[in-house]
């Protein structure tokens, strides 16, 4: 994986994590941007997860394409591993593999100071990301009963449902700078006038 994009990754999280995270009104006007600029750079999000939780989980479970599957993994997508490794190292996830809702709130705000701009963007990401992240419970549930249909014997199966909401926590929360944080570079402004309408997603398509 190149350094550069992987500490991207790292201090971001989810930069490579391709969940959708809001609906896009069309295939043409959401296509791919011919923009050189790394949207990341146009806002420079706080660290909402402690960094040596994400680099250890990142290192079990890499996403790299290049690099073969995690041995004892049953999941399709590593990336559905590394969120579930972070959210169990965390405590998001319960014993029982629940979401911890009160959890979920402090892991992502405890950083933040009291007075921080950021907080009340975050906390509105969460709540959000919560109630699609419910939505597609069912959805969750089928991709994980299908993965243990082809996992080998003794493999692991991951939660989608992890890196649905690690991704969707952190690509709201940009999509969602405050004014007075963003870059004002002639691409960037091409950026957020296209998350006005599209999704994240289609960023890094």
């Amino acid at each position: 994986m190149n350094p550069i994009y992987r500490t991207t990754f790292l201090a971001f999280v989810c930069s490579a994590l391709l969940a959708t995270v809001s609906a896009a009104p069309s295939k043409d006007a959401c296509a791919k941007q011919d923009l050189k600029t790394d949207p990341f750079s146009c806002c420079t999000i706080p660290k909402l997860l402690d960094v040596a939780v994400v680099t250890t989980c990142f290192e079990k479970f890499p996403i790299d394409p290049a690099t073969p599957p995690p041995k004892g993994s049953g999941s399709l997508s590593p990336t559905d591993c590394m969120s579930e490794c972070i959210m169990n190292s965390t405590g998001i996830y319960s014993r029982k593999g629940d979401v911890d809702a009160k959890k979920l709130t402090s892991v992502f705000t405890d950083s933040l100071p009291p007075n921080s701009p950021w907080l009340s963007v975050v906390n509105k990401a969460i709540r959000e990301c919560s109630a699609k992240s419910t939505k597609k419970s069912a959805e969750f549930d089928k991709a994980v009963a299908d993965s243990k249909k082809i996992a080998g014997k003794g493999q692991g199966v991951c939660n989608p449902e992890a890196s649905f909401l690690v991704d969707c926590i952190h690509t709201t929360v940009f999509s969602e700078c405050p004014t007075s944080l963003r870059s004002t570079t002639s691409e960037c402004a091409t950026i957020w006038q296209f998350l006005k309408n599209c999704p994240f997603s289609a960023l890094r398509q």
